[in-house]
């Protein structure tokens, strides 16, 4: 009896030593909407006035940016981006629509009404995921590691970086990023999960496990064709769009 109860001491103390990370935070289905031809999803976002999904895709040769229909499932008005530019993640500013390419290292600055290419900035890594923080008016960038760089808003020059930690390890394979709530949601690459990022501790405060939706909500062949979570645009409050490479719905979800 003694050695059981010694037992379960040392399990309740070891309990309390291990990280911090919720792994049990909520996400709740609020509605999907079908993407009449599925797509290389690597940006998610909404415009300023909240009313047009901007959505931006990559592969070489194939990298699109435009608004897509929720109603049609289809991607609208949209521009290619130069056959040799795979593109990634995208934010607004003020005055800007970013997006980000990957091992070009640049990141294209464009009219935020009509996305003309007016600038191209050379960056010192890859570019994955970005996202506009209005609080400190910076952008936060990854690169696919646990480092979240932060950028001038207008120049884009590169004024300091942080390293994110999830309890005692590295967040590693930092992907797509959602500036919400004073915090930063992120998709790790390969990961069914949006870590929720406190940038004053530099760590993963929740952790939201995707995949039980995806099972209730994608056959076998789908869970079969589709990449990796990739995509969330922040709509009000708890609540988000959220989406990845290839696939056929766009989730509206609450992420308690």
């Amino acid at each position: 009896m003694k050695r059981k109860k010694s037992l379960l001491a040392f399990l309740m103390i070891a309990s309390l030593l291990q990280p911090a990370t919720t792994w049990a935070a909520e996400v709740d289905l609020l509605d999907k909407y079908p993407v009449k031809t599925p797509l290389f999803t690597q940006g998610l976002e909404l415009d300023p006035t909240g009313k047009e999904l901007i959505l931006g895709t990559g592969l070489e040769g194939k990298s699109q940016l435009g608004k897509f229909n929720l109603q049609s499932g289809e991607l609208e008005d949209a521009q290619n981006l130069p056959n040799n530019y795979f593109g990634e993640g995208i934010t607004f500013t003020p005055n800007a629509l970013w997006q980000l390419t990957w091992k070009e290292k640049k990141v294209l600055k464009r009219d935020p009404k009509t996305f003309e290419i007016l600038d191209e900035i050379d960056i010192n890594t890859e570019g994955w995921g970005i996202c506009y923080d209005p609080d400190e008016k910076v952008i936060w960038r990854s690169d696919g590691t646990s480092t979240l760089y932060k950028h001038d808003p207008e120049t884009f020059e590169l004024l300091g970086q942080v390293k994110i930690m999830n309890g005692k390890l590295a967040a590693s394979k930092l992907n797509e990023l959602e500036w919400a709530n004073g915090h930063i949601y992120a998709n790790r690459l390969y990961r069914d999960e949006i870590l929720k990022i406190d940038l004053a501790s530099e760590s993963v405060v929740e952790t939201y496990d995707v995949r039980p939706m995806l099972d209730q909500t994608l056959n076998e062949e789908e869970i079969a064709s589709v990449d990796t979570l990739n995509g969330i645009a922040h709509i009000e409050g708890d609540e988000f769009y959220i989406t990845g490479k290839l696939y056929p719905y766009i989730y509206k979800v609450r992420l308690k």
